[in-house]
């Protein structure tokens, strides 16, 4: 497909691009119709806010830390909560409740390819540090996130390497950045030459010669600020601009969907965009120009309301989940993904009232879920005992750390100089089997 069906793409899903600061702009110079990466590829799903992992893959029955499920069901060899998603559950119409997908049908559908890790001990309950922990591997400030580190290693002239739509997504300079974000106001700029950017039959400003000119006058004239540019800040400043003019031609590889997902009900508005940053990220990956992708789900930050709540979000997470699986597979993409999601700690273990308007508060034991290349499913790692405190998994307890140590090796990238930049503490626990 061409690169004006991609912009529309990107443009309704919030793409902006940017280059690292201090990084010479020649080095990321685009280069039109490449395609240097062909897989495995990385998504890593933020559950905004801090999930509650009771609802998910560590359930108890303990009604003072539940007052949802009666009992523990199992998928395989994993035990999960039973949830439907119903107008009752939710909060949501019944209509609605039905575009959402509960836990019984995910577990059963994927515990053959599904590992959960519980007990991680994240060592905050602070949201920053709690994202920057569960996604880079350090609770300290100063490393990247594991999707720049993998992308960087894998296909760092890539101007779409590492795509993120939120969560953690530092790169300290490794390659350059993605972003996804807000629709209303990117489009326009994806579009300035056209009527209306919502329609891009509706004509153009200017003729397409025209358009042309214009282009060439503003990249020389970037050029020449670039060149006279002394200050980091506006160097970098330029370079951003400039790597986002210049993507146009090694944009035409991508093979997009003929429909964007739209629900058209703004109780699901969330869920659509997840479910479109899902799109362009595969979007991406079949046209070999991106290594790994950020998606990104909030509204788990559940102090009040938590039953309903995260009930709501847990569902809509799956449901994302479940469409991005469903559509690599049918992209011929099912084998070469693999995702973890996460989150920035824990919900509980208790709540903070005794009516159905109480929430549950930080708690720094949290989980995790991975499935996909290279992961052996059917799987539990690690676990907490009746209060929700870590048991250590063969005498240690988990941290993000020995999480990011598998990630670093189930990608082979441990041994490259740039993962030697950003040690990590701890082992390798054998932990995706």
């Amino acid at each position: 497909m061409d690169r004006r069906k991609f912009l529309k793409l990107s443009a309704l899903t919030g793409l902006a691009l940017s280059a690292p600061v201090g990084l010479g702009l020649g080095l990321r110079r685009v280069r039109a119709g490449a395609l240097t990466y062909g897989g495995p590829f990385y998504v890593f799903v933020n559950a905004g806010g801090a999930w509650d992992p009771r609802f998910l893959c560590d359930p108890i029955l303990d009604p003072a830390q539940n007052r949802v499920y009666g009992d523990i069901a199992t998928a395989g060899n994993i035990p999960y909560a039973p949830i439907p998603m119903t107008a009752a559950t939710t909060g949501l119409d019944a209509l609605s409740a039905a575009e959402l997908v509960g836990t019984q049908a995910f577990f059963e559908k994927y515990a053959p390819q599904l590992l959960c890790v519980n007990g991680i001990d994240m060592a905050t309950n602070n949201h920053d540090g709690g994202v920057r922990h569960i996604w880079s591997g350090k609770l300290e400030e100063g490393h990247p996130s594991f999707g720049a580190l993998v992308a960087a290693t894998k296909a760092p002239a890539e101007p779409l390497a590492y795509i993120s739509s939120g969560g953690y997504d530092q790169t300290h300079g490794l390659v350059p950045l993605t972003r996804m974000s807000s629709i209303d106001t990117i489009r326009r700029v994806a579009y300035p030459h056209h009527l209306d950017p919502a329609d891009l039959s509706a004509g153009t400003y200017h003729t397409l010669d025209t358009v042309d000119r214009i282009r060439a006058a503003q990249t020389a004239r970037v050029d020449r600020l670039h060149g006279a540019a002394s200050l980091p800040r506006d160097r970098a400043a330029k370079s951003e601009l400039i790597l986002a003019r210049e993507n146009d031609d090694t944009l035409q590889a991508l093979v997009l969907p003929d429909q964007l997902v739209d629900f058209g009900d703004y109780n699901l508005s969330d869920l659509e965009r997840f479910m479109q940053q899902a799109q362009l990220a595969l979007a991406a990956f079949q046209s070999g120009l991106a290594v790994a992708v950020n998606l990104n789900l909030g509204g788990f930050d559940t102090h009040a309301t938590h039953d309903r709540d995260q009930v709501r979000q847990i569902g809509k997470l799956l449901r994302g989940v479940d469409f991005l699986m469903t559509e690599a597979q049918n992209m011929g993409l099912g084998g070469q993904l693999t995702v973890m999601m996460g989150s920035d700690f824990a919900r509980g273990p208790f709540y903070n009232g005794d009516n159905e308007f109480s929430g549950k508060d930080h708690w720094s034991i949290g989980s995790a879920m991975f499935m996909g290349n290279g992961i052996a499913g059917n799987r539990v790692v690690g676990a907490t005992d009746d209060d929700q405190r870590a048991v250590p998994h063969n005498g240690t307890v988990i941290t993000p750390a020995h999480i990011h140590q598998s990630l670093r090796n189930l990608a082979a990238v441990a041994g490259d100089p740039k993962a030697a930049e950003f040690p990590l503490p701890g082992e390798d626990l054998g932990l995706f089997g």
